[in-house]
């Protein structure tokens, strides 16, 4: 039984459907999706709140593309990502006083709009090559350098190590299914902005 219809969604998910609850259809990757929200939620009083909020309804996003396989959970979940790499990218590059049009965005969500599957995985590794790329150098407050040092260290090694678990999930073997890749995927990447945020806040 699907209970949200037929799966419309352009990607899969190495979880078999339906097994867990009636209501879920991918239960691991529904639960683990909360990271994000939990990480987004702790970062809520800090300066970087804009980019707290996108955190949230990327968990919510990511919750309702595994519980519901359908394309609006797509839509919510692979535009917040795209989203939040852009407010990184801004956040990082007003460090060293350039700015960023926000023009980037509506371009953006064009060009993702022509072909959603692939275009979305195109976009987000630019992003997220970009990201490392600028991140290099990170300008932490005084008494600050070591702390930011790890955070930054962590953030990169802990994503490198999850987008591992997401090729090796995606490499088509079947004999992946039972270790839950994606949902690794999740809390890795959970792990990773949550120190990666951390680096931002306490740095200029």
């Amino acid at each position: 039984m699907e209970y949200w219809g037929k799966r419309d969604a352009t990607i899969y998910f190495y979880e078999e459907p339906y097994v867990k609850s009636n209501y879920i259809a991918e239960y691991y990757n529904s639960l683990s999706g909360f990271i994000y929200t939990l990480v987004g939620i702790f970062f809520l009083r800090t300066r970087i709140n804009k980019m707290a909020q996108t955190l949230i309804v990327l968990g919510i996003g990511t919750v309702v593309l595994h519980t519901t396989q359908r394309w609006y959970g797509q839509w919510l979940d692979e535009l917040s990502m795209l989203y939040l790499s852009f407010q990184i990218i801004q956040y990082l590059r007003s460090r060293e006083n350039k700015t960023t049009s926000v023009i980037w965005v509506p371009l953006g969500l064009s060009i993702y709009m022509l072909s959603y599957n692939f275009i979305f995985i195109l976009l987000f590794t630019i992003c997220q090559i970009y990201i490392l790329f600028i991140s290099k150098k990170p300008t932490p407050k005084k008494n600050y350098e070591m702390q930011a040092y790890i955070y930054n260290m962590i953030y990169k090694y802990v994503f490198l190590f999850s987008t591992i678990i997401w090729m090796i999930e995606h490499s088509g073997y079947d004999s992946t299914d039972s270790y839950h890749l994606h949902a690794w995927w999740h809390i890795g990447t959970g792990i990773s902005v949550f120190f990666g945020l951390n680096e931002l806040v306490i740095c200029i």
